[in-house]
């Protein structure tokens, strides 16, 4: 049996299993991701281990819902910090978590919110698995759609477009399918509220729309900045509340700020 926790951020729910305290054979963790599947509505798995950086304190390996791995989740990464913090993983207020190659920086604000500082990000096609000559558009139902990419350690396409047929998740799908992002895409819908303000739906690769995405959150302000559209700090609002992002771009850096709380902790399943 292996002990999972269920847990929560901004409607974004994960499940959360320690392979630092418990023994998980990396060779069952698809099935991990099945036998959770039968038992939780969730939309990442997340699997805390030892680091193999010397930097960090803590190594996130996340799992899509359809056993894909993904390579950043924001929400996912407040989420393992609670955990982390309440297990006493980490010492201190503050934390570095690796992602792949990748290091987040974390520091615990409150009981139950947190900010995570990232310096990845790349505006160009190529880190998003995008050929250089491909059109930065698509059609749905006749209506040509433009895009931007952005990488945030995971693909995002950002679209800043008013007056879209109420049909986000079929969007976000028909781009996802046209095999213009080589390794999918997650794609995100700004209405922007003012320059420091925004209203953010995201269709998630390998999900589908979820209720919230931190990392989505991150690509949008950080395309709204570059394009002027947008100002640091921005309030990043989805359906069951908000986050606050800033970005530098001179300086290399996001910061996204919110809460994570858990739903269950201590639950057995097969592994």
């Amino acid at each position: 049996m292996t002990t999972v926790h269920s847990m929560e951020a901004l409607g974004n729910k994960f499940v959360l299993i320690d392979a630092i305290s418990q023994k998980v054979d990396p060779r069952e963790e698809l099935k991990l991701v099945e036998n959770c599947a039968n038992k939780f509505q969730f939309d990442q798995l997340l699997i805390l281990e030892p680091p193999t950086q010397k930097s960090a304190d803590v190594k996130l390996k996340i799992y899509n819902l359809d056993g894909s791995l993904a390579e950043n989740c924001v929400n996912g990464i407040r989420a393992t910090a609670l955990y982390a913090f309440d297990e006493n993983l980490v010492s201190g207020e503050s934390f570095i978590l690796q992602i792949e190659n990748n290091e987040a920086h974390i520091a615990k604000l409150e009981a139950d919110t947190f900010s995570v500082r990232m310096t990845s990000f790349d505006f160009s096609k190529s880190s998003c698995a995008v050929e250089e000559s491909a059109k930065l558009q698509f059609i749905f139902e006749n209506l040509d759609i433009s895009f931007e990419p952005v990488s945030v350690g995971n693909p995002h396409a950002v679209i800043f477009q008013n007056n879209l047929p109420d049909k986000i998740p079929d969007i976000g799908a028909t781009l996802q399918n046209s095999n213009i992002f080589k390794n999918g895409v997650n794609v995100g819908f700004v209405e922007i509220v003012n320059r420091q303000a925004i209203n953010l739906r995201v269709v998630e690769r390998g999900v589908g729309e979820t209720l919230a995405c931190g990392s989505g959150a991150c690509a949008a302000v950080l395309s709204g900045v570059k394009n002027n559209l947008l100002k640091s700090p921005v309030l990043v609002n989805f359906k069951k509340g908000s986050l606050t992002v800033e970005v530098n771009l001179d300086e290399q850096w996001f910061n996204l700020t919110g809460e994570a709380k858990f739903i269950e902790k201590g639950i057995k399943i097969n592994q």
